[in-house]
């Protein structure tokens, strides 16, 4: 996960992306669980996985889906964190959490969404 932006910038250059077209969405320990934000360009904020996006299309205009998934408490280390699974409670809570990243990064997604003309011969 950590080398993403390998992955990411192959494929930008298949499907002819700028960085700005791209859209990442990631795991985000300074928000609560269930808290969901857009941010537009930026640094990675610590994210090793935002930051090899950054390195491999060498910009940092991606659009970021910041899905808050807490701070680990006590002695927890954040890689442990990160890397366990959900507890129960947290799995409830995950559908909607879910359900609700994906609405807000469609809403996003449509607003940006240029009008196209129906003659334009684009389909």
């Amino acid at each position: 996960m950590n080398l993403n932006g390998l992955s990411v910038a192959s494929a930008a250059e298949i499907y002819n992306l700028r960085p700005a077209d791209i859209y990442l969405v990631h795991d985000d320990l300074d928000k609560a669980l269930g808290k969901v934000a857009v941010k537009l360009g930026g640094s990675a904020r610590g994210h090793n996985g935002v930051r090899s996006c950054i390195s491999a299309l060498q910009s940092s205009e991606m659009t970021r889906l910041r899905v808050g998934i807490g701070r680990p408490e006590g002695d927890v280390t954040v890689s442990s964190y990160v890397l366990a699974p959900f507890s129960a409670g947290e799995q409830e809570r995950l559908e909607q959490v879910l359900a609700q990243a994906a609405t807000f990064l469609l809403e996003h997604v449509l607003r940006r969404a240029p009008v196209r003309d129906p003659g334009d011969g684009l389909t």
